[in-house]
């Protein structure tokens, strides 16, 4: 069988005891709020993910399928023709640089 005790407490400490208990109350409501509160927005914000994936998901189905109605063959022969006159130019530009130096050199080895 349990067995009770008494405690005396003087006025004073008693009214701090009742007021450390309600603070203690207090904090675990405020506690509780925030987590209910985090609940609904964890729930608000995993519902607005699962939207935001369902229209990227439809967007990009809709991008492929504007991708497919445009001529690809085309255009990648002409940039691929352009491609390949730049890299000439560079080329070019290059060579001739080096033939200029090299010219250089000969006029100071001189």
């Amino acid at each position: 069988m349990a067995e009770t005790r008494h405690v005396k407490l003087n006025y004073e400490e008693a009214l701090d005891a009742k007021k450390q208990i309600l603070s203690a109350q207090l904090n675990l409501l405020q506690t509780a709020k925030r987590v209910r509160n985090y609940k609904v927005l964890r729930k608000r914000e995993l519902t607005t993910k699962t939207k935001l994936k369902a229209n990227l998901k439809s967007l990009r189905t809709k991008i492929k399928a504007l991708q497919t109605s445009f001529p690809h063959e085309e255009d990648s022969i002409e940039i691929k023709t352009i491609k390949k006159r730049a890299q000439k130019r560079k080329d070019n530009d290059i060579k001739e640089q080096l033939k200029d130096i090299e010219k250089k050199l000969d006029n100071l080895n001189k």
